[in-house]
């Protein structure tokens, strides 16, 4: 399975490159520079941990898994 960090980025990242690419198809320059700022904007959501938040909201958050119970003590 893909990891939530990686799969975030990817639904962020690529209809935003679709839409420059589509968008911007005339203007080289223009379209080059969008592509970097797409980049770079979907690495800083890496960094801060918005894509795995992004890739759970889309793909449902993962199942938690039970913390076990501690030991009894016994009472003295």
């Amino acid at each position: 399975m893909i990891p939530a960090k990686i799969a975030g980025a990817l639904i962020l990242a690529i209809p935003l490159l679709l839409i420059a690419f589509v968008a911007l198809h005339r203007n080289r320059a223009v379209r080059l520079f969008a592509v970097a700022l797409i980049l770079v904007g979907t690495g800083y959501l890496m960094a801060t941990g918005a894509t795995d938040d992004i890739a759970h909201m889309v793909f449902g958050a993962p199942e938690p898994t039970p913390a076990p119970a501690p030991a009894a003590q016994p009472a003295n």
